[in-house]
């Protein structure tokens, strides 16, 4: 990350974070290491709105962040967790990583299967699990037109990367 990078998001954040809510991207809450430090956070009294993943990233989980569990243990420990934060005063919603490279579908009808699966079904699992999710977020900030309408269709509004502060959940373990 650039110098410059680093100025424009400490500037963007003074800015932002007087008018809206700190959100928090969870990618790597399955990691204990990282829950922990999550539970310190939050029972210290701090208050956030999380942008959680659902199963249906397990491919990106396991490429992306490591795993060592199985995709029906994975699902278990983000309930639970999705739980505990929910029971402690924390908005919950939605975030779902799609391709970074669309261009890569081989067809259209593999692109909706995907985009269906991975949008309507997370948001879908998030609402069946009692957590009533009404705004999403797209990791790195990849979606299309399709994938917006996917989102407002199972009632979710799409946020922009200009329309909030973010951070991830592994950098509360980040050195």
């Amino acid at each position: 990350m650039s110098e410059l990078s680093i100025i424009y998001d400490h500037l963007r954040y003074k800015i932002v974070r007087r008018t809206r809510p700190l959100t928090i991207h969870t990618e790597a809450l399955h990691k204990d290491s990282v829950w922990a430090a999550v539970r310190q956070w939050v029972e210290a009294g701090h208050k956030a709105v999380w942008y959680v993943l659902a199963p249906q990233n397990w491919d990106f989980v396991v490429a992306e962040m490591g795993v060592s569990l199985s995709k029906k243990e994975y699902e278990k420990v983000l309930l639970d967790r999705y739980r505990w934060l929910q029971a402690n005063g924390q908005d919950i919603q939605a975030q779902v990583h799609l391709r970074i490279l669309p261009q890569m579908y081989e067809s259209e009808a593999e692109e909706k299967k995907d985009l269906e699966e991975k949008i309507s079904g997370s948001i879908q699992w998030l609402k069946n699990n009692n957590f009533p999710v009404n705004k999403i977020v797209f990791g790195w900030w990849s979606s299309n037109q399709q994938a917006i309408g996917l989102a407002k269709k199972a009632g979710c509004e799409p946020i922009r990367r200009r329309d909030h502060y973010f951070i991830h959940d592994y950098d509360f373990v980040r050195k």
